[in-house]
Formats: structure tokens, sequence, C-alpha cells
């Protein structure tokens, strides 16, 4: 095997993989100056950046909203695969016994709302309703293996 590497001293430095850089292509005294110069023209042009301008909308509040917004869509989804739930259970009680894949489609469906649950970012009361969204599907996905539980036993 060919050493692609000549000098493996150049590489490593007290045993720890460098990112490759070399002496000669570190940056220079005069562009950390350059960049340092820059920095400050840009703070004293705009001294407070994260303040929004009054005419601006705050993106904080759009965030939340699309935070609520995207919980709102998945409760929608949950209350549909929570009806399917409801309606395999009415038959199991009932005495007759259901596909096996029918419970394991409604679990797989319900983890992948959890997945997206989990996925929103919300703040305030988006993350409360976001909570209580996840102890919803855990609860139905109880539900449901209880239900596959008592459909194996008929």
């Amino acid at each position: 095997m060919k050493n692609l590497n000549p000098k493996p001293e150049m590489g490593r430095r007290n045993g720890v993989i460098g990112l490759g850089l070399m002496p000669d292509h570190w940056p220079t005294t005069s562009n950390i100056n350059v960049s340092f110069q820059y920095q400050q023209q840009q703070q004293q042009q705009h001294p407070f950046p994260s303040t929004p301008a009054p005419d601006e909308p705050n993106s904080q509040e759009e965030e939340i909203s699309k935070g609520e917004e995207a919980v709102a869509q998945v409760r929608k989804e949950v209350d549909i695969l929570e009806q399917q739930v409801l309606a395999l259970q009415v038959v199991v009680n009932n005495g007759s016994k259901v596909d096996g894949k029918e419970i394991s489609y409604l679990t797989e469906m319900l983890m992948m709302k959890l997945l997206k649950l989990d996925g929103i970012e919300a703040e305030g009361e988006g993350r409360a309703q976001r909570r209580m969204q996840v102890r919803r599907v855990q609860g139905i996905v109880e539900k449901l293996d209880l239900l596959k539980l008592r459909n194996s036993k008929l």
C-alpha cells in the first residue's frame, strides 16, 4: 500500500490528527486585523442587529404561530388515526379477530406522528400543545398494544 502522506509528522501533532493546515497556510496577522476591522465597521453601522425595526413583523411571533399551526395539523392527523383505532377496538371487543397488519400499520403511523411532533419547534402555548399531543399519541399507542394482545388471544 502506498503512503499518500510523504511526511507523516506533518499531518499529526502530538498524536492528534490536524485539519490539514500547514504552518505556511495559517492566516497572517494582517488578515486577522482586516477581518477585525470589518466586524467593527459592521457593528458601528448596525449596533443592535437583533432588535427588529418597528415596521418589521416580529419573527418570534411568526415562529410561535408556525409551531402552533404545525401542532394543530398533526392533531387533525392524529384525530383520524384515533377514529380508526376506536373502530378496531369495537371490532375486537365484539369478539372478532382483526388482521395484525392493521394494528401494526396504525402503530407505525402514530409513531411517525410522534416524530413529526418531535421536530416541531414551538414556544409558550405551542410547546404545551405539543407536549399534550405527544402524551395523547403515546396513550393511543398503548391502547393499540393492549388491542394487539387481546386480538392475539381470540
